[in-house]
């Protein structure tokens, strides 16, 4: 006879079967168990477009928070792996740091027994690091002033006199190197060993027309906007969102420079296992559809490209285009460091 006010056997079992399903600890694997990761990343709209993309429904799927670490830089990746106090689990690069991070043993190598990416492009399936999108950079221009007279590619944004303007450009040496040489007349089929000296005198002509040397890629937009500039060098993505704004901007598909967005795990970091479900995660087909849908930026699988939504393909970079430049981080192997101080002194003179 059961007494009354005591729980029953059968609400006793029910109760922690449903504590059970209810509690995640008991149906997460190890790695899960991790509650959260700290990614480094570039910030703006691509961040919020990851956020939506990728890093909530990688919580959703396991439970593991994703928390932004802003401002990803390969000596502040230095500092947290030598001193063994790591923050960042993963981090977001460009193609110069993948390279010079992993020959500085910042990296953890890329677990293939975890992370699939079998028909992504070969520069993808680097051995420290995903490449989750292709990006192209290009030069944008107001389209309500200058009478369409508009430099459309880099002999063009080099001629002053026959298109005038006031130029903006990055200020750092990866892509200006390339940039100027292309200004200079350099197909890119040839653009590689660099002619290092040959890009700093092209950049010693132009220099007295560029009025902005940007850090923020931000400004690369806003300062047409604001009337500031006349031509910079920018990203699809950032012309792609302010059109879609109704602000009267264009940006030229002629002779783009174009590049990866990888992301990678910190050497020593106590989420490795996480870091790598991570990487897994952002480089299914599916997930790099979504993204490309929000950002203009293409998937590094070429079978995914006919998935991507018809409005947005018109923005995504033609890797088959000769005219465009691939970035090539192994030339930069090693040169990063010398030559970014050499252009910082440059720029001061």
């Amino acid at each position: 006879m059961q007494h009354s006010g005591l729980p029953s056997r059968r609400s006793v079992l029910g109760g922690l079967l449903a504590g059970t399903i209810a509690s995640p600890a008991y149906i997460r694997p190890a790695w899960a168990q991790q509650k959260k990761l700290v990614i480094a990343n570039f910030g703006g709209a691509v961040r919020d477009a990851k956020r939506k993309v990728l890093y909530d429904p990688f919580t959703a799927a396991t439970g593991i928070e994703i928390i932004n670490g802003e401002g990803p830089d390969v000596a502040k990746m230095k500092i947290q792996v030598e001193s063994k106090d790591v923050e960042w689990d993963i981090i977001d690069m460009n193609d110069a740091w993948v390279v010079d991070a992993a020959r500085m043993g910042l990296l953890e190598e890329v677990d293939e027994t975890i992370v699939h990416r079998e028909g992504c492009i070969p520069a993808a399936r680097n051995q420290y690091a995903c490449g989750g999108n292709v990006y192209a950079g290009g030069i944008a221009f107001p389209t309500n002033r200058l009478n369409g007279k508009v430099a459309r590619n880099w002999v063009e944004f080099w001629d002053v006199k026959g298109i005038p303007g006031r130029r903006g450009l990055r200020n750092r040496i990866t892509d200006t190197l390339e940039i100027a040489l292309m200004g200079d007349g350099v197909p890119p089929s040839q653009l590689y060993p660099c002619d290092v000296e040959r890009a700093f005198k092209a950049l010693d002509r132009l220099k007295p027309h560029v009025t902005h040397w940007i850090t923020p890629a931000s400004q690369t937009v806003t300062l047409i906007q604001q009337n500031e500039v006349d031509f910079t060098f920018t990203y699809t993505t950032r012309v792609k969102d302010l059109q879609a704004a109704n602000v009267p901007i264009d940006y030229s598909f002629q002779q783009n420079i174009l590049g990866l967005g990888y992301s990678g795990a910190l050497k020593g970091t106590k989420n490795r296992d996480s870091a790598m479900r991570f990487l897994d995660f952002m480089m299914k087909r599916d997930r790099q559809v979504a993204l490309a849908d929000l950002t203009g930026d293409a998937p590094t699988y070429p079978d995914a490209v006919a998935q991507v939504d018809p409005a947005v393909r018109k923005w995504l970079p033609n890797i088959d285009d000769p005219n465009n430049l691939f970035t090539n981080p192994a030339w930069w192997n090693g040169k990063a460091e010398e030559l970014t101080l050499r252009f910082k002194e440059w720029l001061l003179t």
